[in-house]
């Protein structure tokens, strides 16, 4: 099971499908590093990554003699990912739901989607989607 938590827009006009961050540690962000963050849509936080980086290379002078250096923050920014996925959520206006427990993106969609109550737009009726009975 892994822990998915709902990034919703309050001010968005009826149902909204929400960015489900998963918590834990991303190995797409450890192999590619900033890069792997814009993968996510993470620009801002990518971009300061990156920024730090090549500054960082620019002062102790060269590639190869730093690729500790290297390592060491894609380490960082992959276990740290999920946070600064919410991070740049919160920037953008969103509001992190409560985590759900699921095996898959999906599944956890689904989860977040049978806990929402919306108020009909015509009368009380049922929340069920109508079908025909057999």
């Amino acid at each position: 099971m892994k822990l998915y938590i709902p990034c919703t827009k309050p001010d968005a006009a009826g149902p909204q499908v929400p960015v489900m961050v998963q918590d834990g540690f991303s190995w797409r962000v450890l192999f590619f590093g900033w890069f792997g963050l814009l993968t996510y849509g993470a620009w801002i936080s990518a971009l300061l990554a990156a920024a730090t980086t090549m500054v960082a290379l620019h002062v102790f002078m060269g590639f190869w003699s730093r690729l500790d250096l290297i390592v060491a923050i894609h380490a960082v920014l992959a276990s740290f990912t999920a946070e600064i996925r919410l991070w740049e959520q919160r920037l953008n206006g969103r509001i992190t739901g409560t985590p759900i427990a699921a095996p898959s993106r999906d599944i956890a969609l689904l989860r977040w989607m049978d806990q929402q109550h919306y108020a009909a737009p015509y009368g009380n009726t049922s929340p069920e989607f109508p079908c025909a009975s057999s």
